[in-house]
């Protein structure tokens, strides 16, 4: 992890490197995501979602008139994904993003140092 920043521009810039660079990696994973496998990313999101939609489908069977057996054969699209593509995508999200995000850290910080860094005074001797 890089050293506290002395200067508070510097800071800033780290912060927003770290960010920006969360966000990206996240977009490029969901894309890759999608190319692979071609199928929604199972994240919190892709599961709130299937619950509900499960909800929707399960009161409007109930109306149709399912029996209760029928009710519960039903699942959502959530339990349907395979679990070794919930923990790789977790494993991805988690390492893969945390990597690139550390990395843009460092370099930011290095970067934006040696632009604000005081120079000393050239030799005019």
């Amino acid at each position: 992890m890089p050293s506290k920043p002395s200067n508070p521009l510097v800071g800033a810039i780290v912060t927003v490197a770290g960010i920006g660079t969360s966000v990206l990696a996240k977009k490029a994973l969901e894309v890759g995501w999608h190319r692979v496998f071609d199928e929604e990313v199972p994240d919190s999101k892709f599961e709130k979602q299937a619950k509900k939609d499960l909800k929707e489908r399960k009161k409007q069977a109930k109306k149709d008139g399912a029996s209760k057996a029928e009710l519960k054969e039903m699942t959502s699209e959530y339990e349907d994904v395979a679990a070794w593509k919930v923990a790789l995508f977790t494993v991805l999200s988690g390492v893969a993003i945390t990597a690139l995000q550390q990395a843009a850290k460092n370099g930011a910080q290095s970067g934006a140092e040696r632009l604000v860094a005081r120079r000393p005074r050239a030799n005019r001797g």
